[in-house]
């Protein structure tokens, strides 16, 4: 045999010879684990409860006056914390929050409401200021062209209103197309709009008569609708940014001037070009009373009312009398009217 031969066979006699029972080890330690475990638990299970009882007596007594549990009690308003009893009944005044603030709060909140009355009046005399600034740019701009009378200022709670009579001047009886004096008033006006940060709202106005049914448009809804995008569009080639224009028709829904007024027919069929204020409500607010108790001085005068003027005497239209009688021996009547016999 040979000696390799001989090496194999002893290695595999020493692997028969193997421990297999080291787990008993591990298995032992465990079981005596286990029953430390189980004695202890055991031990704590013994209480005395002669001590237990000593000990719990001794707890309540030193904290009966400080921080004991609220004791048992007919409800949750009469419990008592120790010694002292607690009050939680209501108010018994049943008064509002707000009437039992101190004076002192009071004053505190009247004097900040002061303050932001003082804050806001400050800021709507600086946007009139404003508003009256760019009245007298326009009105440079439209007197060099000898057509300063072609249009009316207003300041309302919406902004300056510039207002243009939808006369045969803008636009022809019944039709949104601006003739040949109104595109000369609008390039004028438009290159003074385009330099401001406001939003520019185009608001068409007709008067209360109805249209003809023989007329492209459905109605004076449709047709102020129509002059006032006309109105936008032409801006709009002129270079005032889109985003700043909006174009809006209220027929006969917002009128200047009463219906008996004689201004009426010509005065309420216009556009209105509104240089819109970005400020706060409570600004806003302020603005036509503001704009009333500041004179425009070496500006051009504003409409304040639907029949009056503030300052110098104001044209609203530059339609006259005669213009009108003219219309309706004819048989139309301003925006080609269906009733043109009264």
């Amino acid at each position: 045999m040979s000696a390799a031969h001989k090496r194999r066979h002893k290695h595999e006699e020493h692997e028969e010879h193997a421990n297999h029972e080291r787990w008993l080890v591990a298995y032992a330690d465990m079981l005596t684990v286990l029953m430390a475990l189980f004695i202890v638990l055991f031990a704590l299970s013994q209480i005395d409860q002669l001590k237990f009882a000593q000990f719990k007596d001794g707890l309540t007594k030193g904290t009966s006056s400080s921080n004991q549990a609220v004791s048992g009690s007919a409800g949750i308003l009469e419990a008592t914390n120790g010694d002292m009893p607690i009050d939680i009944t209501p108010n018994s005044t049943g008064q509002p929050l707000q009437q039992s603030v101190s004076s002192e709060v009071r004053k505190i909140l009247q004097a900040a409401q002061t303050a932001q009355t003082q804050e806001d009046l400050k800021a709507a005399q600086e946007e009139v200021e404003d508003y009256r600034e760019i009245a007298k740019q326009i009105d440079a701009a439209l007197t060099a062209k000898g057509d300063q009378d072609q249009v009316t200022y207003r300041i309302t709670s919406d902004g300056l209103v510039v207002g243009l009579v939808a006369d045969n001047v803008f636009f022809a009886n019944a039709s949104a197309e601006v003739e040949e004096k109104g595109r000369e008033v609008l390039d004028v006006i438009a290159p003074i709009l385009a330099q401001l940060p406001n939003d520019i709202a185009v608001q068409g106005h007709t008067n209360s008569l109805p249209l003809s049914a023989t007329t492209r448009y459905r109605d004076n809804w449709d047709l102020s609708a129509a002059r006032a995008m006309t109105v936008v569009q032409r801006f709009t080639a002129a270079g005032i940014p889109g985003n700043h224009l909006s174009g809006t028709g209220y027929a006969d829904s917002r009128p200047l001037y009463p219906n008996e007024d004689p201004k009426a027919l010509t005065g309420n069929r216009r556009v209105d070009l509104v240089v819109a204020s970005p400020s706060s409500d409570a600004v806003k607010a302020l603005l036509p009373e503001v704009a009333a108790g500041i004179p425009t001085g070496d500006g051009p005068a504003e409409l304040t009312g639907t029949s009056g003027t503030s300052g110098s005497s104001t044209t609203t239209s530059t339609v006259s009398t005669t213009d009108v009688a003219i219309d309706v021996a004819a048989g139309i009547a301003p925006d080609l009217a269906t009733d043109v016999a009264h």
